[in-house]
């Protein structure tokens, strides 16, 4: 057999099979989890992890803006408030029942003037001299703290106007008194006694309701106040929970998604803060509702009971003048001895307690026996009872009644201040301490947001 001469090549079949390929792969039912490329640009950021993280951030920033906001209004509101309440229709108050009282017992101070007369044995007319001096003297700075105050100038300057005509009508009583020589116990001249009804009508018709109406104005402004300071803090305390629970969510929202996103179970600095709220959006929670119900105790308890007692001091001295003009105007002497009954009656109902009582008590039995001495024509008798401290005497147990009076009323009053000061020291360092712990929450947020973001850059 011949070796072949040359490579040749395998014959080529006439027909090849087409070669093998793989079946398609088709795509699982559902939504691509990949982000299309046809959605836009912004809106592809928005839903990327750094995108949630800002605005994250921004939530928690613009709730604790408003949790400052909402305590700082809310304890500015209530400071104001209570000074409001406190510092100028409380006193204004208190300074117009104290006229009201002055003036009610310088008229008494002055029917006892003339009811002794210038007989020094039977009635103590240098006493009745020094506390009407002593009341003048007290009625001017009432007028003066109350314009100081601002209390209405027309009424002041009315107020101003009648007690210079008071003044004048007494000045021309005692001069007519004091002109007569050895005149009968408790029996002024008529010429002085026609003065002092003029004085007395004056003080009746116009001093008194004046300061009545500076007494109820300056009250009602203090409830008005109250009232309002009350509500503020109750609305200040909705908000506060409000937007503290908003706040609170967001916190726990952002770390649960953190937590799923980034594997991380806890992030220290946020779960500080979300506690950090919490316990402030409590605490300034109750603390404006405690402010409000201290403002209300200190109303109500103390304050509302001291006016009480203040207006019962005055309608007392203005009985013990009707015991004075009972004796030396006869001719008006029923007048005055319905109206000292009328003025007992609301005293009994004006007893705060029975110390005080035992004393009104004495006083209204010392006026039985005032009775009894002019009804059986004994005027000296009558004087002595009526201007003479001795135990056993009207005098003596109408000053131990009105001392027992003026120390419960100044408990009162000081119960309030106390309790007002109270109010205030428990606002002490807001909203500057719950500001600074938000500014801190505001750092740790940040501080810990920050290594999240730092990932993506």
């Amino acid at each position: 057999m011949a070796a072949p001469t040359a490579l040749q090549a395998p014959p080529t079949p006439a027909y090849a099979p087409p070669a093998p390929q793989a079946p398609p792969v088709t795509p699982p039912p559902g939504p691509s989890p990949r982000i299309s490329p046809r959605l836009p640009r912004r809106l592809r950021a928005a839903d990327t992890a750094p995108a949630r993280l800002r605005s994250f951030v921004v939530l928690v920033l613009v709730g604790v803006v408003a949790l400052g906001a909402a305590i700082a209004v809310g304890a500015g509101n209530a400071r104001s408030g209570l000074d409001e309440v406190a510092g100028v229709s409380a006193p204004r108050a208190a300074t117009a029942a104290d006229l009201y009282f002055a003036l009610a017992d310088l008229d008494a101070q002055v029917a006892n003037v003339l009811l002794v007369g210038s007989d020094e044995q039977i009635g103590n007319r240098q006493l009745a001299l020094r506390q009407m001096r002593e009341r003048r003297a007290r009625i001017t700075a009432d007028l003066q703290a109350l314009s100081a105050g601002g209390a209405p100038s027309a009424t002041i300057a009315a107020l101003i106007d009648g007690l210079g005509r008071y003044d004048s009508y007494v000045a021309q009583a005692r001069l007519a008194d004091e002109q007569v020589q050895e005149r009968p116990a408790g029996r002024p001249p008529v010429l002085a006694l026609n003065y002092f009804a003029s004085a007395t009508s004056i003080l009746h018709d116009d001093l008194l309701p004046a300061a009545d109406a500076l007494g109820r104005s300056a009250e009602e402004e203090l409830a008005a106040n109250a009232e309002a300071d009350r509500t503020h803090a109750r609305w200040a305390a909705l908000a506060v929970v409000i937007v503290g629970v908003l706040l609170v969510a967001v916190l726990i929202t952002g770390q649960v998604w953190s937590a799923r996103r980034f594997r991380r179970v806890l992030a220290p600095g946020l779960a500080a803060v979300t506690i950090a709220v919490a316990a402030l959006t409590g605490t300034a929670a109750v603390l404006l509702t405690d402010h409000a119900s201290r403002l209300r105790d200190a109303q109500t308890q103390a304050f509302d009971p001291f006016l009480a007692l203040a207006r019962a001091r005055a309608t007392a001295s203005d009985a013990n003048a009707d015991e004075s003009r009972f004796v030396i105007l006869p001719d008006r002497a029923r007048a005055y001895s319905e109206g000292f009954a009328a003025k007992s009656a609301l005293l009994a109902q004006a007893v705060p307690n029975q110390w005080v009582a035992v004393r009104l008590e004495a006083f209204r039995r010392d006026d039985l026996a005032l009775r009894a001495a002019v009804a059986e024509g004994r005027l000296d008798i009558a004087v002595g009872l009526a201007t003479k401290v001795g135990r056993g005497n009207l005098a003596f147990d109408f000053y131990d009644y009105q001392t027992a009076l003026a120390q419960v009323a100044d408990a009162d009053l000081a119960d309030f201040e106390h309790r007002a000061a109270a109010a205030d020291d428990a606002l002490g360092g807001w909203p500057w301490v719950p500001l600074g712990v938000l500014g801190v929450c505001v750092v740790l947020v940040l501080v810990s947001v920050r290594p999240r973001l730092r990932e993506y850059a």
